[in-house]
């Protein structure tokens, strides 16, 4: 399946320019999403084009479209916050404390004008229409002394760290040291028989309070639902890293590692959960995986926007309570936002993805609760647990 559904029709038309017949044919992957077209095909060819939505109001993503503004005319509170949000004023202080707005001081706050003074005399050169983000980490090729790939600060140590193996247009190599201060990663090209994983954790905390500015939908357009949006403080831990066999997928090393900690602030959509009997901690874990298999059907995004809370199978501490899902990209890119009115449609067609397939093994297979994305590699699953969860939520929201 296509990352959209604009995408599939695109995609198909390709196949009949200039008026000439054609055909287009939908090979199905095994994936949860593939698989429930495949049980439901109506929901695919009758459902309406997605609308793409840019979150403008991402803190990240407004600090750089300011001062891309002000650059252009001067900026203020009293008139532009009907075009930025309500969160106007603070990004421009932010952007005032960093060195690029100033203002006349000798004017109240309510008809200030700001101007921009930045370092950049075009700062839309130094805007990266592709990420959100604005650190990265340069991976460089030691031997040819050339730039291979620039890395998300917040995805860098998933990649690259001393000891890693890194894949680049189908060529591998080993990366021999990371300099933290330079944010730089040298390596060289290898030929080796194994890969390397990550071994880390991810902690999220509900801040709490409502989300600055919540998408605006008719309530009675979608079925009651008790999940909420909220800010979330993500909070990743990097503690070493398994050498694995190609092939045979075998862990054969184990090694320790030392990484700083990364966090950031996102956004999320929680439904709290009434525990059970039942092996609890699998059940929310999968159905968690099955909620963001379907998204997708309504809302324009790729799966590695998001990101569901998975159980480190290793960890003793107290598991929240809860189906949560956050987006995955510092300050959020309001697809958790969009999920909420949805959330009782999407928990519905989970639950349709996991009675329809066939098998029969407690933690599932890749067509309905296990991910390739799954951070902790599909640990902790319990099919038949989140099949009781989510029937129970969808009772107590009748």
């Amino acid at each position: 399946m296509a990352e959209a559904q604009k995408s599939l029709w695109q995609q198909a038309g390709r196949g009949g320019r200039r008026d000439r017949p054609s055909l287009a044919v939908y090979v199905a992957f095994g994936g949860p999403l593939d698989q429930y077209f495949m049980k439901h095909p109506k929901k695919l060819f009758e459902r309406p084009i997605e609308c793409c939505h840019i979150d403008s109001q991402n803190k990240q993503v407004l600090e750089q479209h300011l001062a891309c503004a002000a650059h252009e005319h001067p900026l203020s509170v009293q008139y532009d916050e009907l075009y930025f949000g309500a969160c106007l004023e603070s990004v421009l202080i932010s952007l005032k404390a960093r060195g690029y707005l100033s203002f006349d001081p000798s004017s109240d706050s309510s008809s200030r004008i700001w101007n921009y003074i930045g370092p950049e005399k075009s700062p839309s050169q130094a805007v990266n229409i592709r990420a959100i983000e604005t650190v990265r980490y340069s991976v460089i090729d030691q031997i040819k002394n050339e730039v291979l790939e620039e890395i998300e600060e917040s995805k860098a140590f998933f990649q690259v760290y001393d000891g890693a193996v890194y894949m680049c247009q189908g060529k591998t190599y080993l990366v021999e040291r990371l300099d933290l201060s330079n944010k730089t990663a040298f390596c060289k090209e290898a030929d080796l028989k194994y890969y390397t994983k990550t071994r880390d954790y991810t902690d999220i905390h509900v801040i709490g309070g409502n989300i600055a500015y919540p998408v605006m939908v008719s309530t009675n357009m979608f079925p009651k639902s008790n999940a909420r949006a909220q800010v979330c403080k993500v909070t990743t831990t990097w503690f070493g890293f398994y050498r694995i066999w190609r092939g045979s997928n075998q862990i054969f090393d184990t090694v320790d590692l030392a990484l700083p900690q990364y966090s950031y602030e996102s956004q999320s959509i929680k439904e709290a959960v009434v525990k059970k009997n039942y092996d609890f901690r699998g059940g929310l874990h999968a159905a968690s995986h099955a909620v963001l298999h379907v998204v997708p059907l309504h809302i324009t995004c790729n799966l590695s926007d998001l990101s569901p809370e998975c159980p480190n199978p290793h960890d003793s501490r107290y598991y929240p309570e809860r189906i949560l899902i956050y987006d995955q990209h510092p300050g959020g890119c309001g697809i958790s936002v969009q999920v909420q009115p949805y959330f009782t449609k999407f928990l519905a067609a989970a639950l349709e993805v996991l009675t329809c397939c066939c098998c029969s093994a407690e933690v599932g297979c890749p067509n309905c609760v296990q991910s390739f994305a799954c951070h902790e590699y599909n640990e902790v699953l319990h099919k038949d647990a989140a099949i009781m969860i989510i029937k129970g939520i969808l009772d107590a929201e009748k």
